[in-house]
């Protein structure tokens, strides 16, 4: 149970002394900085590798990327350098690893890989050994990109070994920058909200002034939080002025008090975590049916639809043991341009592994149960499927379906089976055009679907790329791009990530490595997605 005081003196409150918030320099000549400190700064896995932010071990501040899983010495970190970086021109970069996990010494090298009309390079950029225990330094203070690179990532690889390893301070810049010795690391005590080192009354007058001007500071607030319940309030404040003053010699550890329908994310911590803890592949087992795992039933049914006027086909995927005593939440997954309601869930450009991915995620307990559909998106009441992209009809019958989804089709499923209803319980993704189509939906009707996907979307998406009211903003907007996309490219999934961006607004940015238009990077954003879905609630 969660400890309140509900009474404090006027001296709690008042301010003995001024004392300023700490603050970082700025570091505007640096094009990459990847410190970790809040979350993986969009590095993802190579090959088999997984990657994610740990603390306790690092080069400089509290955390540093935590690298493994890997089968081969080129799986490692990898991250894309994205349109700062530039063909032709000198670029200075610095790194720091590290490996506990063999007796010998480690070759590591920091990579370049880019795109030469086609064919993949890979250059090494610099290159040191470390010993284990000990952090090494990958630097090179010119190193050229190669003239008509294109997809340039950096990424850090060892010469023969498979041992896992932490990544930590790295740095791009314009050649002639000075890098900085990065600092100390550290090491985050509760109470200690100026991270010098001891609990005093320097962190009293820091905790006083956070109850009256809010504690924006990400590790300030972790420190300040005393008894671990996941808010700054007056218990804490009071729990550090009775260490400072000896009456307590630790901090409690409080359970935060969760009822039904509480919100237990916000969107920005939601946001975090889940883009903490994305996969560039999809680990090839999540496609398997397993022994003692039950797997979802698929159904091919049909719905009105008045935008239509007339009855069309969707798949829908039931979890297992469906009981119609329960209510569970619904995920749409839409397809895309000249695709049916087939293509999402059963016949791909290979096999669709939705049912396995869902199932195995809801048995590993990593996602919730829920019910997945799958509809024809082509919505005209004079056409039967699309003609043409150029074909104005053909384009409007699916921009139709924004409207259809919620006139049509979401009244008729909650009518015909057990459906927890509301934003809480309802997501949307699509893929291509249905991705497009999923970011027009969210962004209209955001009092309805509390969950945005989109995976590869088709360019045309328009609105404001916001919000207007927290009881209108989804609890987790996702976008997935491919590297290897050869329809949409990079660069428009990008630009509604770059929209997002401008207008303030959490969401995960999901880059797929070597990820195609098509079954590759579709699989990657739903086996992220289904774990993210109905998760900001409880």
């Amino acid at each position: 149970m969660k400890k309140t005081i509900s009474t404090i003196s006027a001296a709690v409150l008042s301010l003995s002394a001024a004392a300023a918030m700490p603050t970082c320099a700025a570091e505007s000549d640096y094009l990459l900085h990847s410190t970790f400190e809040d979350g993986k700064d969009q590095w993802n896995g190579r090959g088999s590798a997984s990657v994610k932010v740990v603390t306790g071990t690092s080069r400089s501040g509290e955390s540093s990327l935590y690298t493994s899983g890997r089968e081969a010495a080129w799986n490692g970190a990898t991250v894309g350098l994205g349109s700062s970086f530039k063909a032709g021109q000198d670029y200075a970069f610095s790194a720091y690893v590290m490996t506990d996990d063999t007796s010998s010494p480690v070759t590591f090298y920091l990579t370049l890989q880019y795109s030469d009309g086609g064919t993949a390079k890979y250059p090494k950029i610099a290159e040191v050994t470390a010993e284990k225990g000990k952090w090494a330094h990958l630097e090179n203070a010119s190193f050229t990109i190669p003239e008509g690179a294109e997809d340039i990532q950096l990424y850090v690889e060892t010469d023969e070994t498979t041992c896992n390893f932490y990544v930590d301070e790295v740095v791009g810049a314009k050649s002639g920058t000075a890098i900085d010795e990065p600092s100390a690391p550290v090491q985050m005590h509760k109470g200690d909200i100026n991270y010098d080192g001891v609990i005093n009354s320097l962190d009293i007058v820091l905790a006083r002034k956070g109850l009256i001007t809010e504690i924006t500071d990400k590790k300030m607030l972790k420190a300040a939080d005393a008894d671990s319940n996941g808010v700054y309030e007056l218990n804490d404040a009071l729990l550090i002025m009775q260490f400072v003053a000896g009456k307590i010699q630790e901090f409690p550890v409080v359970e935060p008090v969760i009822v039904p329908g509480q919100l237990k994310y916000t969107m920005e911590e939601l946001t975090k975590i889940v883009q903490d803890s994305l996969v560039n592949n999809e680990p090839s087992s999540s496609h398997q049916e397993k022994a003692g795992v039950k797997y979802g039933t698929i159904k091919k049914e049909n719905y009105y639809s008045k935008k239509a006027n007339k009855n069309k086909p969707y798949n829908i995927l039931l979890p297992a043991d469906y009981d119609p005593s329960k209510k569970y939440p619904v995920l749409y997954v839409l397809h895309g341009f000249f695709e049916n309601e087939d293509r999402m869930i059963t016949k791909g450009n290979g096999v669709m592994y939705t049912r396995q991915i869902v199932g195995n995620a809801i048995a590993e307990g990593a996602a919730k149960d829920m019910i997945v559909v799958c509809p024809l998106i082509f919505t005209s009441a004079t056409m039967n499927s699309a003609t043409g992209f150029g074909d104005a009809g053909s384009v409007q019958g699916y921009n139709n379906f924004v409207d259809d989804i919620v006139d049509s089709l979401m009244p008729h499923i909650e009518e015909k089976y057990s459906v927890a209803t509301g934003r809480d319980n309802t997501a949307v993704t699509g893929f291509s055009m249905g991705g497009m189509e999923s970011l027009q939906i969210g962004m209209k009707y955001g009092d309805k679907f509390g969950y945005v996907g989109a995976i590869c979307p088709a360019p045309g998406a328009s609105g404001a790329w916001k919000w207007n009211s927290e009881e209108e903003t989804p609890h987790l907007v996702m976008i997935t791009g491919g590297t290897q996309d050869d329809v949409v490219g990079l660069n428009t999934p990008e630009g509604y990530h770059n929209n997002f961006n401008k207008n303030g607004v959490p969401h995960v940015w999901h880059v797929v490595q070597g990820g195609h238009h098509g079954d590759d990077s579709i699989h990657s954003a739903l086996y992220s997605f289904v774990r993210a879905v109905f998760q900001a609630t409880e």
